[in-house]
């Protein structure tokens, strides 16, 4: 038997660096429904980095086009302004004004769920749908 060999010579194994990682997270923000007494849940997809203020951006940035389509409305103010979590404390921009009873309950809520999920609080005693 004859064995023929092309000349190239073995080689280590060769690793490349490590794979990219996309954070995805479901957070949930409060909406109203379209007759403005009822909050209502909903999930909405958000890739990156997240912190307790996260979801309250994404409230704060106005609604989707699905939610619109849903009938959704919202009280919050839309602004470009980030808003900041400090502690327990949630820093809402002033350009947002003054905010009526539906756009506390919808921050309240929000802020509520958003830390349970970020910081593992419990929000027992809670009273959001």
């Amino acid at each position: 038997m004859t064995l023929a060999s092309c000349g190239v010579r073995p080689t280590p194994v060769l690793t490349g660096a490590e794979a990219p990682m996309v954070s995805s997270h479901e957070l949930t923000v409060y909406l109203l429904t379209a007759s403005r007494n009822e909050l209502v849940r909903r999930t909405r997809s958000y890739s990156g980095t997240v912190d307790t203020a996260t979801s309250i951006n994404l409230l704060v940035a106005g609604l989707t086009e699905e939610e619109k389509k849903l009938g959704l409305v919202t009280e919050v103010p839309a602004t470009s302004s980030r808003v900041f979590a400090v502690s327990n404390l949630i820093v809402l921009p002033e350009d947002m004004g003054p905010l009526s009873k539906w756009a506390q309950y919808q921050l309240y809520c929000t802020a509520i769920v958003s830390r349970a999920k970020v910081e593992g609080v419990p929000a027992s005693g809670i009273e959001c749908p």
